[in-house]
């Protein structure tokens, strides 16, 4: 294939949970205020990436992946050409995809934030990171977590980024159930539960203690009433053990974070016989794949 001539890099490109999300308020641009801190799990799409000529050229193994302009990693490589006025240089991008697309685990911003480090390399950019946190954002909220190590701080509408220290310990459970929730519509529900229960269009600026990890996640509010099958399901991992349930952004997706393997195996269990469901056992991610460390350049 065009694959094995060139230059390329290989990238793990990882799946994320949102260890908290709070939802400050609705702010004017129709996005939300919210704060969230956000881990990085050993779930990985996996991702290569060779310079070509001209055109930029996205392809998948699964046919749910969007192709072309709506794909997130056609985006960043485009952001990317244009920030360093590079019309000509081209890429092929192929991605194998092992996330689960609109469950709330970043997949998507995930493969970009992997395509805008790969290029930067594979284009000889040289941009710094703070450069290319900057174009992550442009692309979409969640890309520059993707580039700021495996545990973060997000606030306004979660671009921006400080690093956190991450999980160390234990197994995470997570649970696709068979449906999906569209990200507008989970927010749409809550700017409605907002108006009604405040008054007003925004919780009031709490800033909280972002130092001290509060495990919750706002948009259950909204959510669980909706789907109570997912409230049963974040019952269900408490019951078996999970020192923390929660769902993962704006859903559907849930995890749940074990001490001990053997508990997560035995939910893992409880769940297998749901039609459709998808489970994954992961661990918590202490470096992250976007390194120097973890390339693999074919130069043959």
């Amino acid at each position: 294939s065009d694959f094995d001539r060139a230059r390329e890099i290989r990238l793990n490109s990882p799946a994320k949970i949102n260890l908290s999300l709070r939802v400050l308020g609705s702010r004017p641009d129709g996005f939300h205020e919210i704060e969230t801190r956000v881990q990085q799990v050993s779930l990985f799409d996996n991702i290569r990436i060779r310079p070509a000529s001209g055109a930029i050229r996205v392809s998948a193994d699964r046919g749910d992946v969007p192709s072309g302009k709506k794909n997130l990693a056609y985006q960043a490589a485009v952001a990317l050409r244009e920030a360093a006025g590079i019309a000509r240089r081209g890429a092929s991008i192929y991605l194998k995809k092992n996330i689960p697309s609109c469950a709330g685990r970043g997949g998507g911003s995930g493969n970009a934030a992997a395509v805008l480090w790969a290029l930067n390399r594979l284009w000889a950019l040289k941009f710094s990171p703070s450069t290319l946190s900057r174009i992550a954002a442009g692309v979409g909220s969640d890309v520059p977590l993707f580039l700021s190590g495996v545990a973060s701080l997000c606030r306004g509408r979660g671009e921006l980024v400080s690093r956190r220290a991450p999980l160390r310990t234990g197994w995470i459970l997570l649970i696709k159930p068979s449906f999906s929730l569209p990200t507008p519509r989970v927010y749409e529900w809550m700017r409605k539960y907002l108006k009604k229960e405040k008054g007003a269009t925004s919780i009031g600026l709490r800033p909280g203690n972002s130092k001290i990890l509060d495990f919750r996640n706002d948009l259950e509010l909204v959510v669980f009433d909706r789907y109570p099958a997912l409230k049963e399901c974040r019952d269900a991992l408490l019951s078996s053990g999970a020192r923390v349930a929660l769902m993962s952004g704006s859903g559907a997706a849930m995890w749940g974070h074990f001490g001990r393997k053997a508990d997560a195996e035995a939910a893992a269990d409880k769940f297998s016989s749901k039609r459709g469901w998808r489970i994954f056992m992961v661990r918590p991610l202490v470096s992250s794949p976007l390194t120097v460390a973890s390339l693999e350049i074919d130069t043959n």
